[in-house]
């Protein structure tokens, strides 16, 4: 029996989530009793990236294609007629930021992007019977299946295992790019100076944080240059390839702030696993409820609410209460979204 190849296809940066989950895919791939790639004829790749993941050129390696769209829709029409390589039962679609389904609006933000929500529905059809959304529950828009996609990592470290609050590098930490961000990071570094006692070791790691906005996408980026630094709150560029686990970590608290899209949509996002895996203390911004399907009934303690103040002052005075609720949770969402787990998962999804 042919061993299952699993090619991946879509636009993977060093610095963005999706990229850490193919390599973390390819990881465990063998345990699995497949192997797992990424086509170098269908993705767009930084350079960067690519030493990153298993580059494969000849679509014919392929028994599986999944195709991964995120904010755009990266195919050329040669690029659609290549994915024909593969039969369309063994192509299946992997849709992250929710562009199947009816269109949604954010204030300035919208699940369609630069194309049509009729264009994306048009592509995903064209190009197979197996749509895959990372939405919990009902939430599911007609002819999509629940998957995850993202995963959980391996546990850096049980949160009961971490230091006091003090003895760490920073007591809050935001670990990810200001994408449609800035709104919540702002207020939660007010929430931080309201505290009782105020939370001053603040950090930020990623890009857009400090005046300096994509060009081409000037409103997903917005910021006031120097607002950071003049609120105290340490700079610094994005984390390397493969770190993003072990950097949370070295914060009490890890906020978990998802593009409010995305939160409207209920849909799952890499930080939501990956704060989990660092044993850093959750912070869950308001509208975040819906994850109690993912953390269960815990997903309360973490939650900022109306207070945001309050509850960042116990988490830091209360550490080891939020910290033995954690493990638990880590110890529960891990057995289930672990990337082996998943990627048997992804595979019986194809025929």
């Amino acid at each position: 029996m042919t061993t299952p190849r699993i090619l991946f296809a879509g636009v993977f940066h060093w610095n963005a989530g999706s990229s850490h989950m193919i390599a973390e895919y390819a990881r465990v791939a063998s345990e699995v009793g497949c192997e797992v790639g990424v086509s170098s004829r269908l993705s767009r790749l930084d350079g960067t990236v690519n030493v990153h993941l298993r580059l494969v050129d000849d679509l014919t390696w392929a028994t599986h294609l999944v195709l991964v769209f995120e904010g755009r829709q990266f195919l050329s029409t040669e690029q659609r007629e290549l994915c024909e390589v593969v039969p369309r039962c063994r192509r299946i679609i992997l849709d992250p930021d929710g562009h199947w389904g009816p269109y949604v609006t954010a204030d300035l933000d919208d699940n369609a992007g630069a194309d049509t929500i009729e264009s994306w529905h048009k592509l995903y059809a064209d190009l197979s019977d197996v749509i895959l959304q990372p939405h919990l529950s009902e939430r599911l828009p007609d002819g999509a299946e629940f998957f995850s996609y993202f995963g959980m990592p391996d546990i850096h470290r049980l949160a009961t295992d971490l230091p006091d609050p003090q003895s760490l590098a920073y007591e809050l930490q935001y670990v990810g790019a200001n994408w449609w961000r800035w709104e919540a990071m702002t207020s939660l570094v007010r929430a931080a100076a309201a505290a009782e006692p105020p939370i001053e070791r603040i950090r930020v790691c990623g890009r857009w944080w400090a005046g300096d906005p994509h060009p081409d996408h000037l409103t997903a980026t917005t910021s006031d240059p120097g607002w950071m630094q003049d609120h105290g709150v340490e700079v610094a560029p994005p984390v390397p390839f493969g770190h993003v686990v072990a950097a949370m970590s070295q914060a009490a608290i890890t906020p978990v702030l998802v593009r409010p899209l995305l939160a409207q949509m209920g849909l799952l996002t890499p930080r939501m696993f990956e704060t989990l895996a660092s044993g850093s203390i959750p912070a869950l911004w308001p509208g975040l409820d819906y994850l109690s399907e993912l953390y269960g009934d815990d997903a309360e303690l973490f939650l900022l609410g109306d207070g945001p103040a309050d509850t960042l002052s116990r988490m830091v005075r209360e550490p080891a209460r939020y910290r033995e609720r954690l493990a638990a949770v880590q110890l529960r969402v891990h057995e289930r979204f672990n990337y082996r787990a998943l990627l048997a998962e992804l595979m019986r999804f194809t025929r």
